[in-house]
């Protein structure tokens, strides 16, 4: 089996660190090859990085796609993007944010998420809401640190981290928390034995659940929300994505 790593931001070392965590999860036989967008910005926390960030992820998709089972985005704060990409690929996309909200949801009532910085808190909530469950949603818990800060002192970071999660696990009942930043990852199992409850990588979450797709043999839908467009047409675009379009079609 093998499985595409795409990261829709322009950070190689964000890449390397979120494939690391990916190879380390996938069952032997598993093999992840890496992907990073050519333009764009090297963390996405708005809208407006979000909307460049789509057009990178689908451009970078349509150049490595082929001979892959399955594609993992590294993303958790765009969903428009990974539905576009749900919707032009052939086989199954699954994005680390959704897959690791959809773990909490099955280990917990209530679950909190670790952030990293406030400009991109809305567009988390929505990506809960999206996913249904908002309800569930115990609170978001801003580590204060950039992604940067996170990687070059890790032993601070993870202190930060367990003391967030055991207050959300104390004050706001939290059963689980998820990492809600690919520059968290590597964190879960360096922490989990500190943490009362299951501390969920995304990028974990997501990797084993495109393998149980790829193993159930449950493909590309032909029909409904994610069918495949025909006859589109753009100008302007990325060659390599205009290539894919035109043979598509």
């Amino acid at each position: 089996m093998r499985i595409l790593f795409a990261n829709p931001n322009t950070s190689e070392a964000m890449t390397a660190l979120m494939v690391a965590e990916a190879r380390r999860v996938a069952a032997a036989g598993t093999v992840v090859d890496a992907a990073t967008a050519g333009f764009g910005s090297a963390y996405i926390a708005t809208r407006a990085e979000a909307a460049v960030a789509g057009h990178a992820l689908l451009a970078t998709l349509a150049r490595h796609y082929d001979g892959h089972d399955a594609i993992v985005v590294g993303a958790f704060i765009i969903p428009a993007v990974v539905q576009a990409a749900k919707e032009l690929m052939p086989v199954p996309v699954i994005a680390t944010g959704e897959a690791g909200l959809a773990i909490a949801s099955l280990l917990s009532r209530r679950f909190a998420i670790l952030t990293i910085g406030a400009p991109a808190r809305k567009m988390t909530e929505e990506v809960v809401e999206a996913a249904g469950l908002a309800g569930r949603l115990a609170g978001l818990y801003d580590m204060g640190l950039t992604g940067t800060a996170l990687t070059e002192d890790q032993t601070a970071a993870d202190d930060k981290a367990v003391a967030l999660a055991c207050e959300a696990v104390e004050r706001d009942l939290a059963d689980a928390i998820v990492l809600g930043a690919g520059s968290m990852e590597g964190m879960a199992r360096r922490i989990a034995h500190r943490v009362p409850v299951p501390v969920v990588s995304p990028v974990g979450a997501a990797v084993c659940q495109a393998e149980a797709l790829v193993r159930m043999g449950l493909g590309k839908a032909s029909a409904g929300a994610y069918a495949a467009p025909q006859d589109l047409a753009m100008t302007g675009i990325d060659a390599d994505l205009a290539a894919f379009l035109a043979r598509s079609s």
